[in-house]
């Protein structure tokens, strides 16, 4: 799914079915142009060829059937990984991930082992929400919750982050207040500079991993760029221009 190319779909379509597909997609949830009953025949035959919805997908359910991980293979055929949490208060968070990879070396994670191929597409964030979101509508649940917690450091990736949790918050997108979406981020500064000054009141969590330079720098490379004081200094500024939490993380 390339939501770049559909403007270019629908040119000539009245402007009105852009909501009408919108809806079809991310309210509705529909898995096949067939389903978007609104749109002529002709117009979803035409998105059916030009505009495919279908997400390659392979999935592991845990045994309390409370994770399911799903491993979801991009047009280009790289693969990304995208997490399904249930809680007992009725709570479903999607996990997400940002980049094919991470560039960010962190000692303990393996996905910086894999090491960075390329920053994931607005579209390529959204339709990991969107297969959970299918998944949940067929017994009658929603996702509650997002966290970008997945491949990836979302701030290297901003832009496109941005614009997919404004696409999660949309009323005529997936309607999930912004306060239910959470930023993981293991300290760039310019990120956490940038989202003070954004009017969407998303959730911020800084990862540390460790209470001193010496001991954070071996774990995680990118200390030497941005040092505790000083991404703890950017946690304050934020604190003070948002006069929001924000969580610190040392696992």
């Amino acid at each position: 799914m390339n939501l770049k190319k559909l403007n270019e779909i629908i040119k000539d379509e009245p402007s009105y079915r852009l909501k009408q597909i919108k809806r079809s997609l991310f309210i509705d949830l529909i898995d096949n142009w067939k389903q978007a009953s609104t749109l002529s025949k002709e117009l979803r035959e035409k998105l059916s060829r030009d505009f495919p919805i279908f997400i390659k997908e392979e999935s592991l359910i845990s045994e309390d059937k409370k994770t399911i991980k799903s491993l979801i293979t991009l047009e280009d055929g790289q693969k990304i990984e995208t997490v399904l949490m249930r809680h007992k208060d009725k709570r479903n968070t999607v996990c997400l991930s940002s980049q094919v990879g991470c560039p960010l070396a962190c000692e303990f994670c393996a996905t910086g082992k894999f090491g960075f191929v390329r920053n994931l597409t607005v579209s390529e964030i959204v339709i990991q929400l969107l297969f959970f979101a299918r998944l949940l509508n067929k017994e009658e649940e929603r996702v509650t919750n997002i966290v970008f917690m997945g491949m990836g450091e979302p701030f290297l990736n901003y832009d496109n982050v941005l614009k997919a949790i404004r696409i999660f918050n949309d009323k005529e997108g997936f309607n999930i207040g912004a306060r239910r979406i959470s930023i993981s981020t293991a300290g760039i500064i310019e990120g956490i500079d940038r989202l003070s000054k954004e009017k969407l009141q998303v959730n911020l969590a800084i990862s540390l991993h460790a209470a001193k330079n010496d001991l954070r720098l071996k774990l995680m490379p990118i200390n030497k760029k941005y040092p505790l004081d000083k991404v703890l200094a950017s946690v304050d500024r934020f604190i003070k221009k948002t006069r929001r939490k924000v969580m610190l993380s040392m696992l």
